[in-house]
């Protein structure tokens, strides 16, 4: 009875322990645009997958709002050739198993990307163009935060790049751009990208 008991007892301390460790990630991590011409993918390495599934729509939302774009992606990377320019697209990623199950989709991530680079006395921000863009507004702040915690830089910008010029050495900026449409609203709101200056 106590041999029993003790065998128990171990049993139990050990699953406990197994049940505190690291929980294996439920969905692919990780996404991000990493280029927009042309659109190109990336995110991180989804343990046990044989492949990936990448699905893409038109308007934000979960994945029954997109269709299935690419299959046996074995890699993790993928370029989007079908993508026409001027739209913006919605992304998310499953990874498939061995006995051709699926992962938990991914976040989704938006097209409407946005980089930015360290010049001599500037930063240059540059992002894909949106359709039905009239123009764009220019957004900052010296932490990273959504949108509305960020202030306004520049408003009414015809292209799609534009130069910061009021920018201090040894901040890092953190900004956002929001497309605009014919009657002033804005309908679209980039990632947030971070540089050094």
């Amino acid at each position: 009875m106590v041999k029993t008991i003790g065998l128990t007892v171990v049993v139990l301390a050990l699953m406990v322990i197994a049940g505190c460790g690291p929980t294996a990630p439920t969905a692919p991590t990780g996404l991000t645009v990493t280029s927009t011409a042309p659109i190109t993918l990336s995110w991180n390495s989804f343990p046990g997958a044989t492949s990936y599934n990448v699905y893409r729509g038109t308007t934000s939302g979960n994945i029954s709002t997109k269709t299935l774009l690419a299959t046996n992606v074995n890699i993790t990377t993928y370029t989007d050739s079908s993508a026409t320019a001027g739209v913006t697209y919605y992304y998310q990623v499953a990874a498939v198993y061995p006995d051709g199950t699926l992962s938990d989709t991914s976040s989704e991530v938006s097209s409407f990307a946005l980089g930015g680079t360290k010049g001599t006395s500037q930063i240059t921000l540059n992002w894909n163009s949106v359709s039905g863009a009239a123009s764009y507004n220019v957004y900052r702040s010296t932490i990273s935060a959504i949108i509305t915690n960020k202030t306004r830089l520049s408003t009414g910008i015809l292209t799609t790049t534009y130069a910061d010029t009021s920018v201090i050495s040894g901040t890092t900026y953190y900004y956002q751009v929001t497309a605009v449409d014919a009657s002033g609203n804005e309908f679209q709101v980039s990632n947030e990208t971070s540089v050094a200056f």
